[in-house]
């Protein structure tokens, strides 16, 4: 499993409703490895803003082709946000070495 990560600031004249709107795809890709999405706000800082994407199903050789195929899409959402939020501080793609459940023991 891969992840992606964005973290970044809405502006001070923007509220997460707003961000939201303009946020969303105007359109999907069949195949789209970014099955789920998870948005979330800093509970101390609500400007801050935490995105992550679950990537299941894809290697990291196939990041090219399916960045190929989603570039115009995410072009066309970065123009309709750029306005609404600072440039990320985090925007990275992570392979996932551990998943573990902390309310559970942990075995190695």
């Amino acid at each position: 499993m891969l992840i992606a990560a964005m973290s970044r600031r809405l502006n001070d004249d923007v509220d997460y409703a707003t961000f939201r709107k303009a946020w969303i795809p105007d359109e999907t890709v069949p195949g789209d490895p970014r099955t789920r999405m998870l948005s979330a706000l800093n509970i101390e800082d609500p400007r801050e803003l935490f995105t992550l994407a679950l990537i299941e199903n894809a290697e990291v050789a196939d990041i090219p082709a399916w960045m190929e195929r989603l570039t115009p899409i995410e072009e066309r959402r970065y123009e309709r946000i750029k306005h609404l939020v600072s440039e990320p501080t985090l925007n990275a793609v992570y392979q996932v070495v551990a998943e573990d459940d902390l309310s559970q023991p942990i075995t190695e």
